[in-house]
């Protein structure tokens, strides 16, 4: 049995943790889009890393608005996980996800001159490679959501033992993590061995 005064410091440890990752990492978002503003350029910068970084945050929004407001995936989750019935997910999270999302398209949309009018280099294009694993995550999740529906009329619907709609989340989560985990070995790469990358001029 948990001590309920170790339980009370627990949660409000980590709600202030939560918060404090939220403002750090919402932080480290601004440096460079505020860079590419002063110089109306985006010159020496890979497209690849946003392109990925909008679709990993826009699944991200997706899961933790999933597990904070829809009725049906955390009834899901609770089926799924009877011990732990309640999602971890916090409103941090999702806020965190929501204006990481809308930072990305902001970064994203500073490629096309049309929209703000920086200097791009013609070669500043996402890789095939990227476009790859972009294609790839949403027609996986895609076809997880077809599977869901192709279930919805045949009258089980509410059995989670099988496929359901927290498995749409799940997919979303899991190419979340497969999205970030590409950026940042992309980034990593290019930031010491910049030559390798032929798109950044």
């Amino acid at each position: 049995m948990i001590d309920p005064e170790l339980e009370a410091f627990a949660k409000a440890l980590s709600r202030v943790l939560g918060w404090a990752y939220f403002l750090s990492w919402s932080a480290s978002f601004y440096p460079q889009l505020l860079e590419n503003y002063l110089h109306k350029s985006t010159l020496g910068l890979a497209i690849d890393f946003p392109t990925l970084n909008v679709l990993g945050f826009a699944c991200y929004t997706l899961s933790t608005a999933s597990f904070l407001y829809s009725p049906t995936i955390k009834a899901q989750y609770a089926q799924r996980h009877p011990e732990a019935p309640e999602p971890t997910v916090r409103f941090n999270d999702f806020l965190f996800a929501a204006h990481g999302a809308v930072m990305c398209i902001i970064g994203y949309t500073q490629f096309f001159p049309r929209i703000w009018g920086f200097a791009v280099g013609q070669n500043q294009r996402a890789s095939r490679a990227v476009l790859a694993i972009w294609w790839g995550c949403v027609m996986s999740i895609v076809t997880v959501v077809l599977i869901v529906l192709s279930r919805s009329g045949k009258g089980d619907s509410e059995d989670t033992s099988a496929w359901a709609w927290i498995d749409v989340v799940s997919c979303s989560d899991a190419r979340c993590l497969s999205i970030h985990t590409h950026t940042h070995t992309y980034t990593s790469m290019y930031s010491f061995l910049p030559g390798l990358h032929p798109r950044l001029r």
